[in-house]
């Protein structure tokens, strides 16, 4: 009688199909060469998107055409209205990643936000760009799942304080290059022209990408070899929650007390990344005297420093496998240069200190989701993050707001604004190092049983 042979696994079938069944050759890093460029510029272009309103509001024409001279708390509103937008977009983002995959999801959402950008372009009311920014904040809820997913599926567990890193210093990147990009097409052919462009770009560019490069997994892919997936698959993150067999439900996120600890510290990051760029080229030109024109030069480009600082921490984070810690020690750097930005006589000092400080917010987000993907097994990856990342934007995404308010109450000067800030980074220690104390537990329970 012949002996029945087992079948052949799905992920196996899939590259049979693409080829990966040849002789091993030398391990390929299509990884890094075409999934992490693609995560970049993904996020690049959503942080375009998202915080092109900060340099908008700085900006006479507009501010008069929609009647918000003056109107510090309502301006604020123009970015915390997306924030509530994404924040629910991230939990509802999170399901649909799960189910239909990074690649299907990250194009949807690509069309979402450009069509939302585009009708931002034709608003006639604040009330109506109040509804166009909600609408675009559901949109790009899209971006955090879809990028956790990916790096949970294609890297493994010691790359991903460098993937994590380098993925989320796309906001860094799309920070500075949208202060020139957007102060230059307001001067040459006003604000609404800023609004088409970036939806051209949205779908030009982003789609093409996702088709040609990024697949959902790397047995998917016609450039990742077999040594490379094998490599893959061989050191992906594993989960400290305990493994079940029960079917995955929401419920199960919400009881995770750690998952709302991280949750915490992201609204600790949307808070100080947001609060702090949706403001800092209005303190630029309104408290230092800076000029329009000034945000395309050396301003824009001091945006790029902190990229360095942490793209370096995140191999630190990979080093140490400690990645809590990371982020509490920059909490705690943070919380004092914010502070020492508004108080220091000097212009370019004020500058330097505040972009430095744009830096911690990129740290703590790379760090949180290298968190979360120790915390939940991979099947829940893409809703525990919508769950952590959409809580923090939907609190954290007040900030704006609140600096509205606190620079209106003390008569335009941003002492106590800026410092509602470093308050906020110094309560981030604390979480993080609950966090780091969680970890380091398990790792000596598990210690304890192999011995």
């Amino acid at each position: 009688m012949a002996t029945q042979m087992p079948a052949t696994p799905k992920y196996l079938q899939a590259a049979k199909q693409t080829g990966l069944s040849r002789p091993l050759a030398r391990r390929t890093a299509a990884r890094w060469w075409l999934v992490a460029p693609t995560l970049f510029l993904l996020v690049v272009v959503n942080q375009l998107d998202k915080t092109n309103i900060a340099v908008l509001i700085a900006d006479q024409r507009f501010l008069l055409e929609l009647g918000l001279v003056g109107q510090h708390a309502r301006i604020g509103l123009l970015s915390t209205i997306f924030f509530f937008g994404y924040g629910f977009g991230l939990l509802a983002w999170g399901f649909v990643v799960d189910g239909l995959g990074p690649r299907r999801s990250a194009a949807i959402g690509v069309c979402g936000w450009a069509l939302c950008t585009g009708w931002c372009a034709f608003v006639h009311g604040t009330n109506e760009l109040y509804a166009a920014r909600l609408a675009l904040g559901v949109a790009e809820g899209c971006i955090w799942p879809v990028c956790s997913a990916y790096a949970r599926r294609w890297f493994p567990v010691r790359e991903h304080g460098r993937i994590q890193s380098l993925w989320v210093n796309g906001n860094q990147v799309g920070l500075a290059l949208g202060l020139p990009i957007v102060s230059g097409l307001i001067s040459v052919a006003g604000w609404r022209s800023v609004f088409t462009v970036l939806t051209a770009a949205s779908l030009l560019l982003l789609e093409p990408l996702l088709l040609f490069l990024a697949p959902d997994d790397p047995e998917l892919s016609p450039h990742a070899n077999r040594r490379e997936t094998e490599y893959i698959r061989a050191n992906l993150a594993v989960s400290i929650a305990p493994r079940t067999d029960a079917p995955i439900r929401w419920i199960s996120l919400a009881a995770n007390r750690n998952l709302w600890i991280l949750a915490g510290c992201q609204t600790g990051t949307v808070a100080t990344l947001f609060g702090l760029t949706a403001w800092i080229p209005t303190y630029l030109i309104q408290a230092r005297g800076l000029a329009l024109d000034a945000l395309k030069g050396w301003v824009a480009a001091s945006y790029l420093l902190p990229i360095a600082v942490a793209l370096a921490l995140g191999f630190v984070a990979d080093h140490t496998m400690r990645p809590a810690v990371v982020g509490a020690v920059s909490s705690g750097v943070v919380a004092v240069l914010v502070l020492m930005s508004v108080v220091v006589h000097s212009t370019v000092s004020a500058v330097l200190l505040l972009v430095t400080t744009l830096a911690a917010p990129m740290i703590y987000a790379a760090m949180n989701v290298s968190i979360v993907h120790g915390l939940v097994s991979l099947e829940q990856i893409g809703r525990a993050t919508g769950l952590f990342v959409g809580f923090g934007n939907l609190v954290g995404g007040l900030a704006p707001t609140i600096i509205g308010y606190l620079i209106s109450h003390f008569g335009g000067r941003y002492l106590a604004a800026f410092g509602f800030v470093s308050v906020i980074d110094l309560v981030l220690i604390g979480l993080y190092l609950v966090l780091d104390r969680v970890f380091a537990n398990r790792a000596s329970a598990t210690q304890v049983q192999l011995a």
